[in-house]
């Protein structure tokens, strides 16, 4: 798909939009109620109502195997005061967009992005014809230690999505780009979108590089920005917590609790506390995490022994690996060997 091939399809009214014509045809759509709204919204995106909000989970727009969509928002129609539990990043590709978000007004305009928190409460103004603005929806899962570790540097989208991922209380937060000049951006975008909707061979890791190009170019904006930054944030004690995981993963095999609180000048009791409160997680079984997963990669990708594994990851109990193992992959190392080998053959 090239580039002008991706214009057509933006600009044309998808089903969703001229379903939201047909229906604005019923209805004076200067006065429309909240009942009204949810009346033409709801067989669209399928949202569910609590307290006079709309609910959105990512299970309602994401395919199981799916992390990562990209959609078009609908135009025509006001979308009231909504919350949901994925991180969105918002891409304005012509025209603008206004949004509400905390009781604030942004205006984002042509290559502008906002990146919002999940569960931040927002609304969005009706978008008109010469509005394309793209969504892309993305699961907290795809967000793991190893997307923190491709981004170490940039620490403010990386504390920024380990707060949205681990943090249960308060989600306020959102960051506004002010990225209207960004050639490059605007390529990665539109090259990120030609995949998604080609769908070719190998699209998902294709996609993922393009994330990852998205984002790194995003802290190159932040950077350049000398003003008009638009971003709440509670001031606590996650502000190292990426750099924490990242040092973690990369040193699991002989990091100990005391040589981690060492590395980062904290008391072992204060990082224990820290890692639990910001991942939910304690450091054992972060670690825990990292052997398992080395375990998978030797168990789908070489022939040594399970036992020769067990003792390579620092399990030398063979039945205490098994019975890890399990409790978080649901099936034993010889189960799991046995079905991802069977994918290849």
């Amino acid at each position: 798909m090239d580039y002008s091939e991706l214009e057509n399809i933006l600009k044309m009214n998808t089903t969703s939009e001229k379903h939201i014509l047909n229906s604005l045809s019923l209805f004076n759509k200067n006065t429309l109620t909240y009942k009204e709204i949810i009346t033409i919204l709801d067989p669209i995106l399928h949202y569910k109502i609590e307290n006079n909000l709309l609910i959105l989970n990512d299970n309602m727009v994401l395919l199981p195997d799916e992390n990562v969509t990209i959609s078009k928002h609908h135009r025509y129609i006001r979308v009231p005061d909504h919350k949901h539990n994925f991180i969105e990043l918002i891409y304005v590709y012509s025209g603008s967009c206004t949004q509400t978000i905390n009781g604030s007004t942004i205006e984002l305009k042509t290559g502008e992005v906002c990146l919002l928190d999940t569960n931040v409460i927002h609304s969005i103004e009706a978008a008109s014809k010469n509005d394309i603005i793209i969504n892309c929806l993305m699961r907290k899962d795809y967000f793991d230690t190893s997307f923190f570790s491709r981004l170490s540097s940039n620490n403010l989208i990386s504390n920024f999505l380990v707060n949205a991922i681990y943090q249960s209380k308060s989600h306020n937060n959102y960051i506004v780009f002010h990225s209207g000049n960004n050639y490059k951006l605007m390529r990665f975008m539109q090259d990120l979108m030609c995949e998604y909707y080609e769908n070719s061979i190998c699209s998902n890791e294709i996609i993922n590089c393009y994330i990852i190009l998205i984002f790194s170019e995003l802290l190159k904006v932040y950077q350049n920005q000398t003003n008009e930054l638009a971003i709440t944030n509670k001031k606590d004690c996650t502000h190292s917590i990426a750099d924490i995981l990242e040092y973690i993963e990369n040193n699991y095999s002989t990091a100990t609790l005391t040589s981690t609180a060492d590395h980062f000048h904290f008391h072992p009791n204060y990082l224990s506390s820290l890692i639990k409160k910001t991942t939910g997680k304690s450091y054992k079984d972060i670690i825990q995490e990292h052997k398992l997963k080395k375990a998978c990669s030797l168990l789908k990708n070489t022939d040594i022994t399970i036992e020769e594994i067990s003792s390579e990851i620092g399990y030398n109990n063979l039945n205490f690996f098994y019975k890890k193992f399990k409790s978080l992959y649901g099936v034993t190392p010889s189960e799991y060997r046995k079905i991802n080998t069977n994918l290849y053959t």
